[in-house]
Parts: C-alpha cells; sequence; structure tokens
C-alpha cells in the first residue's frame, strides 16, 4: 500500500509542477522572484533540502524555469534579490518581479550550476509554493 502512496503522490507532484510550467509559460514568465517580508502569503513557502545527508529547511522566494524543468529559488542561498530588479532613486520597491525566459537566463544562469536552486520538496510543500506563485500573480509586472 505505501509503494502505491507514494508513487501517486510522485504522479501528481509532477502533474502539479507541470501545470506550473505550462502556467508560467502561458504568461511569458521564465522566473517569478517575490520578497517574502511583504508578499503577505498565508503560508511561508518552504521545502525540506537533503545536502550531503542532512535535511534542512529552505524558504523558497521564487521559481525559475530553465530548460524544462522547475526550480525553486532558495532565499538567501541562490543571490537572487528583489533589489537587483528595480532602480531604487525613482521606483518603488516591488513584492513580485517576472522576467522572461531569456532575460531569467541571462540573469540567473544555469541553475543546475549555480547554488540555491532546488528541485525538491514534497507534495503538500509544492503545493504550497504553487499556492504562494498565485498569490503573487495578483502583485503581477509585465515581464522584464
Amino acid at each position: 500500500m505505501e509503494n502505491t502512496q507514494n508513487q501517486g503522490s510522485s504522479q501528481l507532484l509532477e502533474k502539479a509542477i507541470g501545470d506550473l510550467m505550462t502556467d508560467m509559460a502561458s504568461r511569458e514568465i521564465g522566473a517569478i522572484i517575490w520578497d517574502n517580508s511583504t508578499a503577505g502569503f498565508h503560508y511561508l513557502p518552504e521545502v525540506t533540502v537533503e545536502e550531503n545527508g542532512k535535511k534542512r529547511v529552505a524558504r523558497v522566494t521564487g521559481m525559475y524555469r530553465y530548460d524544462g524543468r522547475l526550480y525553486l529559488i532558495e532565499e538567501d542561498v541562490a543571490g537572487v534579490d528583489i533589489d537587483r530588479f528595480y532602480d531604487k532613486d525613482s521606483e518603488v520597491k516591488p513584492t513580485v518581479v517576472t522576467l522572461t525566459e531569456d532575460m531569467a537566463s541571462r540573469v540567473l544562469g544555469d541553475p543546475r550550476s549555480e547554488k540555491g536552486y532546488t528541485t525538491e520538496g514534497s507534495l503538500e510543500e509544492w503545493v504550497v509554493v504553487a499556492d504562494d506563485y498565485y498569490e503573487a500573480l495578483t502583485e503581477y509586472n509585465p515581464p522584464l
């Protein structure tokens, strides 16, 4: 029974991630980055990540669609910050920034070789991230 349940969760997770990628593509979003301190999400986006046999909780600050995969951007690890995407002298700090696929790949690079990007997380953790993604879209800015 356990194996069937895990297999079902795995299939649901794959479908959910695929649906997120499809939605992002339909909106021409290559990456979405949010500020957890001002977003006002109902639930904090966090996932459990395993490194060197140890588990840790990573707070998610966005998602990056790259080369057919969806990566979660780890807050304070990936070096991705909203501050990079607006002019502090003439603009109000946004809560959410979206980047086109081209701009995301130029600015963020290859997440497979950069620190702070993960595809890990349980179905439940990804559901929270997905919910936060849709909440973030209410703050949506056209992709850069």
